[in-house]
């Protein structure tokens, strides 16, 4: 593997970790995508949400009722496609409290498997695709 390749590669996963690092931050989150990204998000096998584009991405995420987030990535592959083009797939797993309808604060754990394609615009690593899969939700009361 060439220097450039390895450089790429970190490149890549530093734009991941940002992602999750910015918690609930969608205004900054939204800046690690290209303008005019697709995002699908599944559970259970079904799509639960789609956004297209920077905008639709705050509109839709920004409505999101968690107070505190933590995310934790694992296993993370990348492969380079091209040097402006590669494939992410990477697994989180990612803690949200949240007041439910009634006002009960949950404490719900995400275990996420998500495949970014990611391009290379001007010098910067951006995902302009990302297919989202909820693998395990598990939603519980939580006292703080």
């Amino acid at each position: 593997m060439s220097l450039e390749e390895l450089e790429n590669k970190q490149a890549i996963s530093e734009v991941i970790s940002k992602f999750s690092a910015l918690e609930l931050d969608v205004d900054k989150q939204s800046e690690l995508f290209t303008p005019d990204t697709h995002i699908e998000i599944f559970m259970d096998g079904n799509k639960v949400l789609e956004a297209n584009g920077r905008q639709e991405m705050k509109e839709k995420f920004g409505t999101l009722t968690a107070e505190k987030s933590y995310h934790m990535n694992g296993q993370q592959v990348i492969t380079l496609e091209s040097a402006e083009k590669a494939i992410d797939l990477h697994y989180c797993k990612a803690t949200l409290i949240a007041k439910d309808k009634e006002g009960n604060t949950t404490i719900t754990t995400n275990y996420i498997r998500y495949t970014d394609t990611l391009v290379k615009q001007e010098g910067k690593w951006l995902i302009s695709n990302r297919h989202q899969e909820f693998v395990i939700t598990d939603t519980r009361p939580f006292n703080a």
